[in-house]
């Protein structure tokens, strides 16, 4: 009689066991996510409201950002080589590409994309324009993803490689092609370059330019603020990163904004928007390490996104939206980001020198952190580390011999030791710190 509970046990057992092999392994947080305070303004040690740059200095960043950002509206004919424009055609000709259901995609669909790009009228267009909404510039004239071999570690979902990056709504554009079918435009921002969906876009003429360019700016200090017009219909989505001109204060209260429209003959409109309360300041903000951390705090937690894929971030991006509030210009790629200001390589330092130097020299919020391909904000030092803050996918490990990755897929506080207590990490972050910028001009730069 004993004999049916046993083996019914053991049935249980096995099942249970099965279950457990086929369930997908969720990876703990890592430790530092999980003991340090995941607080922007916990690491500094300054005094919160003294300003990290003088007035002056802030004035000239804030009048380089003002010029970069409206510069597509002072152009007469493309800036992008052809050669640059057309990049992905022969970035990815050759190469085994996957699309959204994970098969191989044949040459036919890549050469349908070259003729989509039509390459050999460009530029056919030269037009200023402006984003109506928060949009992604693609590689190729397509919202199909490019992805390569899903089985490899760092390749597959989310990285889709003809996202470039995503574009705020009220961005000034210069356009300069179109694809065949109409669908979209190539464009110049202030800080990229790329396909965008011509339903996302407004052409905008000289009185137009005239006065959005005329007014005072206001910066978003908080993400997925749906944004209305006098009427209440809904006009766009902002966020961090998002700058919008000034038409005035509602009786003291909230900043009004301008919002571009798209008129019937396809040319931009202004009209004015109430902003909800504490969502927008004006543009620049003060810069001390209070407002930093706020800002900071803003973009915590948030997913990781690829190129701004489904309107996230990645590293370069979260290190560039945390300093527009500030009048801050970054641009878009963490290479060019490391170069952006007075680059100190740490090429030859010990990882324990490295960390020394990044404590004593490095001014928290004002001082990027380069690893190949990675970006990260310092924000000061935790027990003796400096601590980072940074949109990080995962950290690289190995485990008999395969490359693999322990997903963090957010923006996190870290030391520069993420994920060190990892048994199968592949190499400490630190490792590949090969310097620090730090964005405040040099006395000899100011006017």
């Amino acid at each position: 009689m004993l004999v049916f509970p046993i083996r019914n046990s053991i049935v249980l057992g096995l099942v249970a066991l099965l279950l457990a092999a086929c369930a997908p392994k969720l990876d703990r947080p890592i430790a530092d996510v999980r003991t340090m305070p995941q607080n922007a303004g916990a690491y500094h040690g300054l005094p919160g409201d003294k300003p990290l740059l003088s007035p002056a200095v802030q004035a000239v960043m804030y009048a380089d950002f003002l010029k970069r950002h409206f510069a597509p509206w002072h152009r007469e004919a493309a800036q992008t080589p052809p050669d640059w424009a057309f990049w992905a055609l022969d970035r990815f000709k050759g190469k085994a590409l996957y699309g959204q259901n994970t098969r191989h995609r044949d040459d036919s669909w890549l050469e349908r994309m070259r003729e989509a790009s039509q390459p050999e009228t460009y530029p056919s267009m030269a037009r200023p324009a402006v984003t109506l909404e928060m949009t992604s510039m693609r590689a190729l004239p397509t919202n199909e993803p490019v992805f390569y071999d899903f089985s490899k570690a760092g390749e597959g979902f989310p990285f889709d490689y003809n996202q470039n990056t995503l574009v705020p709504a009220g961005t000034p554009l210069f356009v300069t092609h179109s694809s065949a079918d109409g669908r979209y435009v190539l464009a110049e921002c202030r800080y990229a370059f790329g396909w965008i969906p011509v339903r996302d876009v407004a052409y905008a003429d000289e009185s137009f330019r005239r006065d959005f360019e005329a007014q005072s700016l206001a910066a978003f200090i908080r993400d997925d603020v749906a944004v209305r017009d006098a009427f209440g219909i809904y006009r766009l989505t902002a966020g961090v990163g998002t700058v919008l001109p000034v038409y005035g204060h509602a009786d003291g209260g909230p900043l009004n904004v301008m919002v571009p429209v798209r008129m019937p003959d396809g040319l931009a409109a202004a009209i004015p928007a109430a902003l909800p309360e504490g969502v927008a300041v004006n543009q620049p903000l003060a810069p001390t390490p209070d407002n930093f951390a706020a800002i900071a705090d803003a973009v915590l937690g948030k997913p990781y996104g690829w190129g701004g894929l489904y309107e996230d971030r990645d590293c370069s991006a979260l290190t560039m939206d945390i300093m527009t509030p500030f009048g801050i210009y970054l641009p878009r790629n963490s290479s060019q980001q490391a170069k952006h200001g007075r680059f100190t390589t740490m090429d030859m330092m010990a990882p324990q020198l490295k960390k020394d130097f990044i404590a004593e020299a490095a001014t928290p919020f004002l001082t990027l952190v380069r690893s190949p391909g990675h970006i990260m904000l310092y924000i000061g030092n935790h027990d003796g580390e400096p601590a980072i803050l940074h949109a990080m996918w995962g950290v690289k490990t190995r485990s008999h011999g395969k490359e693999g990755r322990h997903v963090v897929g957010k923006a996190v506080v870290t030391t520069l030791s993420p994920g060190s207590e990892l048994p199968d990490i592949e190499r400490p972050l630190i490792d590949t710190v090969t310097g620090v910028t730090d964005l405040k001009p040099a006395t000899g730069d100011m006017p």
